[in-house]
């Protein structure tokens, strides 16, 4: 009896079926390349590919918002296949950070800015700074003095610039970064609003006075390289705040008091290395996937580049190479901070207040043989569950 033309296309689906379900669930068991094959063929039918794609997910128990950009699968030169299970307990324990932090920033935003966060308005306002990479639907809000340098690294690497985090120095990966990897401002309203929408976002936030720290160790203070303080600004910042306390010394370098009060009565906050960091990222505006810690850094990075599948690819580089200046340290923090009057530590708290209450951070500090707490208790309207560890 003669094959109808019915018959041949049910066959074929009957085949195509018994093949994805025996690559997917029960040949990766003993042929590891199985997920490979389902990748090469499963290429040219995406109804096929997202099915197959969708088991793998389920099977490893990764992210559901786990993405990956068919073309590197039809090159069969993707390399992130999960040839083991990712650690579960890893990627459980993150997703319940991560809603605890999402949970206090809508909390927050409503009780203190009386907004309903990621309303249908949420798109009129975007990150000052946001770097994107397409191919991995990755949008990455990025704030001066927070780990900056080794997320540029990442994306270079990620872009197909850079071989590894470690190729170009401090000045090459930032300059790099700024020419090769497209940021959100140069997209029309229309596709922004669409990448917003639907790349995985990110940002990092850091304690305000550790942020605040670093960026006197890195621009103004005695650690400051000379790359960085004849930049033209930093020179003449350092002689400003020299001429106006007429304190003298030998080296010009003025110290973390003077510096600070020199903000303070000169309200000049508009440096994006000490500029609020909820002015750069809008997290009032933008619904993030994933809110960062600098104090969780490494943690954060790992969850991140799983979550859109470049964890076999690059690895979060460490601080070597770039600005450090351990500022996030307790005793550091304060060293520093304990020796300034309480009318200015209470008057750098007004300026960096909704950093402290919208990302749940604090500080303590004795003066004077009385603690002070910041935020004082009549500015806290609930109790945070966030931790910083």
């Amino acid at each position: 009896m003669p094959c109808t033309r019915r018959t041949l296309i049910a066959a074929f689906c009957c085949s195509v079926v018994v093949f994805v379900t025996y690559a997917v669930i029960v040949e990766p068991l003993v042929f590891p390349d199985a997920l490979d094959m389902v990748a090469v063929y499963s290429s040219h039918t995406g109804a096929i590919f997202n099915h197959a794609w969708t088991a793998v997910k389920s099977r490893y128990n990764l992210p559901r918002d786990l993405v990956v950009d068919k073309r590197e699968y039809q090159n069969a030169n993707y390399p992130c296949y999960p040839t083991s299970p990712p650690e579960n307990t890893f990627i459980q324990r993150q997703q319940k950070i991560q809603h605890q932090r999402r949970h206090l920033l809508q909390q927050a935003c409503h009780q203190y800015l009386g907004s309903d966060q990621f309303s249908a308005t949420k798109m009129e306002k975007t990150p000052e700074v946001a770097f994107l990479l397409e191919n991995y639907h990755l949008l990455y809000a990025q704030t001066a003095k927070i780990a900056g340098t080794s997320w540029d690294r990442v994306l270079l690497v990620l872009n197909g610039v850079a071989n590894s985090t470690s190729q170009f120095g401090q000045s090459e990966t930032i300059d790099l970064t700024k020419i090769t990897v497209p940021r959100l401002e140069n997209y029309q309203h229309s596709d922004r609003s669409f990448i917003l929408s639907n790349f995985t976002t990110f940002m990092f936030t850091r304690h305000p006075f550790s942020r605040l720290l670093s960026a006197y160790h890195c621009k103004v203070g005695p650690d400051a390289t000379e790359e960085h303080v004849h930049r033209g600004f930093y020179d003449l910042l350092r002689k400003r705040i020299q001429k106006k306390y007429q304190r003298t010394k030998p080296d010009g370098i003025p110290n973390f008091r003077d510096f600070a009060q020199y903000l303070v009565d000169t309200n000049s906050f508009s440096d994006p290395h000490w500029k609020e960091n909820y002015k750069i990222v809008s997290p009032c505006d933008v619904d993030y996937d994933v809110i960062g810690h600098f104090e969780t850094l490494e943690e954060d990075a790992r969850y991140i580049l799983t979550s859109v599948g470049a964890d076999c690819l690059v690895e979060f580089p460490t601080s070597e190479g770039s600005a450090a200046t351990n500022s996030s340290h307790t005793d550091t923090l304060v060293e520093h901070y304990k020796d300034l009057p309480r009318d200015l530590l209470e008057a750098l708290y007004e300026r960096y207040k909704l950093d402290f209450l919208l990302f749940g951070y604090s500080f303590e500090v004795e003066i004077d043989g009385e603690m002070l707490q910041l935020p004082p208790p009549t500015d806290v309207k609930f109790k945070s569950k966030v931790t910083h560890e």
